[in-house]
């Protein structure tokens, strides 16, 4: 099946054999920008901040697209539109979603909230749906994806708590319950996704699965409140990035190739309006002509140490 261009998932950029070393002039460069716009600088996330935490990407050197080149990851016209589209999705979020929420902030993470503590950072907008900079401290978080933390109703809006909602699948599908306890008793589970997304045990079949409707107007079918490829963020939440731009001197972005339009036109529109941007991040991204520099690093070894200078 060819996708129509503007919901073509995949994108892959060139990636170098290896991470650059963080140096102390790579330290300095970005310290440099948080003392020079201090409290004005923005940072901009993606999946590469979670890899270290154990969640899987899609476009990094491990990443789902690189190592499954057959993966297909579910279109939203496909989850609202089709019943077995939603079996799929709620069949292997049943095993994938509990590990996704046992993931647990990493010195990345913990660096932002540092540096928004200390007042370098106004800010932060992720594109990750998996909530660990909130939970490693950042207080001013946008998630600009939303969140697979919750659901909600197609039909009628009612959102529901994501644990919650997995102990009525259970309910739904006490084989499938039994299956996944015996997993865990095990030590074992399955191969995982991005996104909470596993691969399904071949013991077991989505025809079979069940998901409920909808508690309050029972017509309409739940969704996770996250932006699925060929979705749209909503237009608050756009509106509230570019602002969250425009309030800022300066952009930090950090882990992300960029290939979502919604982030990539963050980074354009802050070159666009002259503010200087820095993006720390391995390989190439979409947005590397539009930088001011670029550092081919890790978040994970290169954050904590700008924290630890500005610390000092």
């Amino acid at each position: 099946m060819v996708l129509p261009a503007r919901i073509r998932v995949g994108g892959l950029y060139p990636l170098p054999a290896a991470h650059a070393p963080v140096t102390p002039a790579t330290v300095e460069t970005v310290a440099g920008l948080l003392r020079r716009h201090r409290g004005r600088v923005l940072a901009l996330t993606g999946a590469g901040v979670s890899v270290p935490s154990g969640i899987p990407d899609y476009r990094g050197p491990r990443g789902t697209y690189r190592v499954h080149g057959g993966y297909r990851p579910i279109l939203h016209h496909e989850l609202v539109s089709q019943h077995a589209s939603r079996q799929r999705y709620w069949a292997r979020s049943f095993f994938g979603i509990r590990p996704a929420f046992r993931a647990e902030p990493n010195a990345a993470h913990r660096a932002f909230a540092r540096l928004e503590a200390s007042g370098h950072l106004a800010g932060l907008i992720t594109q990750n749906v998996d909530g660990l900079h909130t939970q490693a401290g950042s207080q001013r978080v946008l998630e600009l994806h939303g969140t697979l933390r919750r659901v909600a109703c197609l039909g009628c809006g009612h959102t529901s708590d994501r644990d919650r909602f997995q102990l009525r699948l259970e309910a739904l599908n006490p084989r499938w319950a039994r299956f996944s306890a015996e997993m865990a008793r095990a030590g074992e589970e399955p191969a995982r996704r991005p996104d909470g997304d596993v691969d399904l045990p071949p013991e077991l079949r989505y025809e079979d699965f069940r998901y409920p409707m909808c508690t309050r107007c029972h017509t309409g079918h739940y969704m996770p409140t996250v932006v699925f490829f060929g979705g749209n963020v909503a237009d608050a939440v756009r509106a509230q990035s570019l602002d969250m731009v425009d309030q800022a001197q300066s952009l930090l972005v950090c882990g992300t190739s960029l290939a979502t339009f919604s982030a990539f036109r963050l980074v354009k529109h802050a070159h666009d309006a002259g503010k200087e941007v820095l993006i720390a991040s391995f390989g190439q991204t979409r947005g590397d002509p539009y930088a001011t520099a670029k550092l081919d690093v890790l978040a994970e070894e290169l954050l904590p140490l700008v924290a630890q200078e500005l610390d000092r």
